[in-house]
């Protein structure tokens, strides 16, 4: 580490690293489906700088330490720029709220009866279900009628499967294209406004031509949601992380918000699910879904009307920052 190329060397390949991860849209080869699967993982790539960095300390090269510092606190910067940009939680108003839960059911490992019985116990407002086939169908249609009796839904054998289910009454239910473009569209009332419900799913982008399907799935959504006169709320399994390129052009443009404040490395497990919303809803809640072995499962949010902040509410959220 004394030599002076080998530093220059190891600069270099920091900067790139972090410069990659942040302004990949902007690269040349931005396009590339293996530099795309890799951004996923930017989480791992910020320990994987810190660690480095403290091995730097140890090594006693005090500047490439700071520069792996520095790295490390842009690409923090950039993911929580990505992620639920609120610094502290909404306050919880006494206003209606609307709690949803979502799953994908290729990923319970829970008999029909347990997963019913989780169900029930988080008794949400909206249920969010993925995935959904025949068996499953018939596993919880029946179960779930008594608590859930309003319901969109399309059920099929292969993964484009989905259904929401609800409490109160849904307005107006879509099933909007066909195959794997589809998606449900739904409107329900929270206290005296109507909100817009969306379920998407979309294959992982793992060619150039399911790249170019999952664009235009987005920019269908994004369509729907922009000409929508009522806050709306996008739920489902994208595939796609939410600093990955599609997702950072389908929020700008869609002008949504992510539900998600953070997420905690599990291994390689990385946040394939997501909730997002219209900046006149705030998202109060969020959290993940574990089951027993830690394992997620799904995702829950609950979102109330976004109000203008008085003047008192202000200064506290102020002293809330100064003293924490």
């Amino acid at each position: 580490m004394k030599n002076r190329w080998l530093q220059l060397t190891t600069a270099g390949l920091m900067l790139f690293v972090t410069i990659g991860f942040i302004f990949t849209p902007h690269l040349p080869f931005s396009d590339n489906i293996i530099v795309e699967k890799g951004i996923e993982y930017a989480v791992h790539g910020l320990y994987g700088l810190l660690a480095f960095s403290l091995f730097l300390f140890a090594m006693g090269r005090y500047k490439l330490m700071f520069l792996g510092l520095g790295c490390v606190a842009a690409l923090c910067i950039f993911l929580k720029s990505q992620s639920n940009d609120h610094l502290i939680l909404p306050q919880n108003k006494l206003a209606p709220k609307l709690e949803i839960v979502h799953f994908n059911l290729a990923n319970i490992n829970d008999s029909y009866d347990d997963f019913y019985r989780r169900l029930i116990k988080m008794d949400a407002d909206i249920i969010s279900l993925q995935e959904l086939t025949p068996n499953w169908d018939m596993a919880l249609k029946d179960s779930l009628a008594e608590r859930y009796p309003y319901v969109v839904k399309n059920v099929r054998i292969d993964p484009f499967g989905k259904a929401l289910f609800s409490k109160q009454e849904l307005l107006k239910n879509q099933i909007v294209g066909e195959d794997e473009d589809n998606y449900l569209a739904t409107n329900l009332k929270m206290g005296d406004q109507i909100i817009s419900l969306y379920s998407n799913y979309i294959l992982p982008p793992l060619n150039e031509s399911s790249k170019i399907n999952a664009k235009n799935q987005l920019e269908t959504i994004s369509k729907k949601i922009r000409s929508s006169v009522y806050p709306s709320i996008t739920i489902g399994d994208l595939n796609m992380v939410h600093w990955s390129n599609l997702i950072r052009i389908f929020t700008k443009e869609s002008k949504l918000k992510n539900s998600r404040r953070g997420f905690s490395v599990n291994g390689f497990e990385i946040p394939y699910d997501h909730m997002f919303f219209t900046e006149d809803l705030e998202c109060a809640h969020f959290e993940e879904i574990l089951d027993e072995n830690s394992t997620h499962m799904g995702i829950r949010g609950t979102f109330q009307i976004k109000e203008e902040l008085t003047e008192e509410e202000i200064r506290a959220s102020l002293g809330y920052l100064k003293n924490n």
